[in-house]
């Protein structure tokens, strides 16, 4: 099973939309996810800016605070995290982690359903981003407190993650993109640890998920 991280801000959006009960389906294409008839709500973004015509951009923060009815089916396209979810198809599984739900999923992967568990950092645009690597050691490290084996990569990003401090992330290239964009409470926001206990699943093309109790 794949745990998919795009820390800034494709997974900690869809854990907020999944903590409000709404259905997420991904796209890579914005064309598509335009076009998705079954969408109540349409969110994207390219460059971390808000796709024309769409309901809101990749903003976990401003979905907080919007109204997404329950049950509702949101269309999702983003630059980075979507594109990697559609890669990742052939999976057996597909989550998503960040920062806000690294516990959670921890707590459910450590439940022994998968033999073997590949958490992705999203990157950007092709390239490494440490955001992501250090939610990704986030969720490693909680899983190794949990009594889970790491292989060399995996035990090597779990050590960045303890050693990283969060004043680095909130200068790197995506939290300077971010703040000249004008989303400096979502880079908080996505940096707070286990604010939001979910643990969305990749279910019949769309991401599902309950509140866990942690």
């Amino acid at each position: 099973m794949v745990v998919v991280v795009d820390t800034f801000r494709a997974s900690t959006t869809i854990a907020v939309l999944v903590s409000k009960g709404a259905r997420v389906v991904p796209f890579a294409s914005i064309e598509y996810a335009y076009s998705y008839a079954e969408a109540d709500l349409r969110i994207g973004e390219r460059g971390s800016a808000k796709v024309a015509g769409f309901d809101f951009g990749n903003s976990p923060t401003e979905i907080l605070d919007a109204e997404v009815p329950l049950h509702s089916t949101v269309a999702l396209s983003t630059t980075n995290g979507t594109r990697v979810i559609e890669a990742a198809g052939g999976a057996r599984a597909i989550l998503t982690g960040a920062f806000v739900n690294a516990g959670a999923l921890a707590e459910y992967l450590s439940g022994g359903a998968y033999d073997e568990v590949v958490v992705v950092g999203c990157g950007w645009e092709g390239r490494r981003a440490s955001e992501d690597e250090a939610a990704s050691g986030a969720i490693l490290h909680r899983l190794r407190s949990r009594g889970a084996r790491l292989d060399e990569r995996a035990g090597r990003v779990a050590e960045g993650y303890l050693s990283r401090s969060a004043r680095t992330l909130r200068s790197n290239s995506a939290a300077r993109r971010l703040k000249r964009l004008g989303y400096e409470q979502d880079l908080e926001f996505c940096l707070a640890e286990d604010t939001v206990p979910v643990v969305p699943r990749l279910v019949g093309g769309a991401f599902v998920g309950g509140v866990l109790r942690i």
